[in-house]
């Protein structure tokens, strides 16, 4: 890249602003240079550039943004068509700041892998300094960050403009971004590119308020009648019992504030019954829509495209609803989960090891309110002589080896968030002790401070242990388990999943080659009994997919425990059919599966065998 500023003027103005004196920068990225100095403690002569996750950590990521990636993918293409030939490269970074999806000019390939401007680079503020996708996550407000506006010298040749993406529920799902490896030097050139990236950003809200929210009424909103219908400004998704259910980012400005959960005449000067007449207005005129707080907008109702769900159904959240596909265990510990998102009730997940617990901590801080980070942490991954320093940070030099700038630690990232404890059963006695102190207090004495900071955090924990049986042996503390426990949710292994082809294909879809799998090859699949639950099935699909190159799987594919005849031996006896029963946990779909009959099979031969009594008894 060339065209970078000179680095001692550049530094010079960064620590100028950072001590408060004026400066002809634009307010936002002056804020940004100050977090970056005098809370992160940066030092804008490292010139460090974007971390490139590995291919293990994207892949992660990659399944944690699937609805991310979802909503965005079309508006991404539909943009980049229209920029293609400008230079521009365009990225999609989830709410941790790393890209997890990009399209850019394949003969430029070099020169965007020497910038960071590649899926799996990270730009969160703390790491690279000022850069569009780091402030816009940590303003949550569209911004460009222009040639030197960059806190990294190196990046200064850089032009991006990023604007954030919100779900129906107004949680920051990522940032998307619009990159120039050359841009002019003068800023206003980019001025038209904010504009059309915000645009682009509603137009995916909308079409994800729409795709969401299907057995919903959807009022389109905008303050002028002549744009109403052919470019609303935002949309409202209204339920079938007169309460709002989601909301685009935009209406939070039109309405000012959060409406979610909240009547609809409470909000307008109209009744839920007046929707179909607006639905039916003929000119934009008469869709003229009056609010509670005084004003009016002009508003176009749409019907719901779909039958209205249950009251159950309707009251589940988009995340909550994908961690299944309709299975009754996973459906019942969604509804309840999705009870409590909202509420400081702490939460066990209960589970073997690899069922995808983090994945629905995840959905359920996806599904609430918090606005702050969902921070992860494994108790049982952390060495001992560092969880102290990990979990709580530390003081500049508080120890030998310690970083002169100090660290914040994992909690304090969690703030205004959600903390998930994996496996919170392996972590050392003294440390339960001080967590039970954040827990209780909401505050946090980093290693070497003598001033606790404020915390506010939500707890979700997990373990494959019986914690109930640590606290009887000692190897827990009782006060914080009765802190922790208060829902639990019991994670079904994938053996006794009912939805099991779907959990595969859904996995398959997720990796970067799409797998598919030859009917011969599915069959090896679900007969298998996954011990490795969720874990195993991406193991396995990631190998599929680096075997086969795109085409189907076929069963010689498959690893050779997988491989090999597709029945299970055939159960007659009634211990045979109990062994079964037992492994699936009493799921008589599950325990059909394994054994490689069919499901009225198995019911017969409990029939027979005298166990349908008992079973129902």
């Amino acid at each position: 890249m060339g065209g970078m500023q000179d680095t001692g003027t550049h530094v010079l103005e960064i620590f100028r602003a950072a001590e408060g004196q004026s400066s002809r920068r634009d307010p936002d990225v002056l804020a940004s240079w100050r977090r970056c100095v005098n809370e992160h403690r940066l030092d804008p002569t490292r010139h460090l550039g974007p971390r490139i996750v590995t291919q293990g950590e994207l892949r992660q990521h990659r399944q944690e943004s699937e609805e991310l990636l979802r909503m965005a993918r079309h508006g991404m293409e539909d943009l980049y068509r229209r920029v293609n030939s400008m230079g521009y490269v365009l990225l999609l970074a989830n709410a941790r700041g790393v890209t997890v999806d990009a399209i850019g000019d394949a003969q430029l390939d070099r020169e965007l892998r020497h910038a960071g401007l590649i899926t799996g680079s990270e730009w969160h503020e703390r790491d690279v300094g000022t850069n569009g996708v780091g402030a816009c996550l940590a303003s949550g407000q569209a911004i460009t960050v222009h040639r030197s506006d960059h806190f990294d010298v190196t990046l200064t040749p850089l032009s991006c403009t990023a604007v954030p993406i919100h779900d129906s529920r107004g949680n920051l799902l990522g940032v998307l971004d619009l990159s120039h490896l050359q841009a002019p030097q003068d800023k206003i050139s980019q001025a038209l590119t904010l504009e059309v990236m915000k645009s682009c950003a509603r137009r995916i809200e909308m079409a994800n308020l729409a795709c969401n929210h299907r057995s919903d009424w959807i009022l389109r909103l905008h303050p002028s009648p002549e744009f109403l219908d052919v470019d609303p400004m935002a949309a409202v998704a209204v339920g079938a019992d007169g309460r709002i259910t989601g909301m685009t980012h935009n209406a939070h400005e039109l309405v000012r504030g959060d409406l979610i959960g909240r009547p609809f005449s409470d909000v307008f000067a109209h009744d839920f019954e007046d929707l179909p007449v607006l639905s039916a207005a003929q000119a934009p005129v008469e869709g003229v829509l009056e609010m509670q707080s005084g004003g009016i907008l002009f508003a176009r109702a749409v019907p719901p495209a779909a039958p209205p769900r249950s009251t159950a159904a309707t009251a589940l959240p988009a995340p909550l609803r994908a961690i299944h596909g309709g299975d009754p265990a996973m459906q019942h510990l969604a509804e309840r989960a999705a009870k409590v998102v909202d509420r400081k009730i702490s939460v066990i997940l209960r589970g073997e090891t690899g069922t995808g617990k983090e994945f629905i901590a995840r959905a359920m801080h996806q599904s609430s309110r918090r606005r702050g980070p969902f921070v992860a942490i494994n108790c049982a991954a952390l060495p001992e002589a560092l969880i102290e320093s990990e979990l709580f940070g530390y003081v500049p030099n508080a120890f030998t080896g310690a970083h002169a700038r100090g660290k914040k630690g994992l909690i304090r990232e969690a703030h205004g968030g959600t903390l998930f404890l994996d496996e919170i059963g392996d972590m050392p006695l003294p440390l339960q002790a001080r967590l039970l102190r954040v827990l209780a207090e909401h505050e946090v004495l980093p290693v070497g401070g003598t001033r606790v900071e404020p915390v506010d955090i939500r707890v979700i924990s997990a373990s494959h242990r019986d914690l109930a049986a640590q606290v009887a042996e000692g190897s827990f503390r009782q006060d914080l388990f009765y802190r922790l426990n208060g829902l639990v949710l019991d994670v079904p292994p994938v053996r006794a999943r009912r939805d099991l082809e779907w959990l595969i294909d859904r996995i398959a879809a997720a990796t970067e080659e799409r797998v598919g799998f030859t009917q011969a090859a599915r069959q090896r699949l679900l007969a298998h009994d996954w011990p490795g639950n969720v874990r195993e099935i991406i193991n396995v699909c990631e190998l599929c997919a680096a075997l086969c190159e795109g085409r189907p799987v076929e069963p010689d594919d498959l690893p050779c425990h997988i491989a090999g005849p597709a029945a299970q031996p055939d159960p007659q006896s009634g211990p045979e059919l109990l062994a079964f029963l037992e492994r699936c946990r009493g799921n008589v779909s599950a325990a059909a599966r394994l054994a490689g009959i069919d499901r009225s099979t198995f019911y017969r031969r409990l029939h027979r065998a005298g166990l349908m009594d008992r079973r129902q008894g």
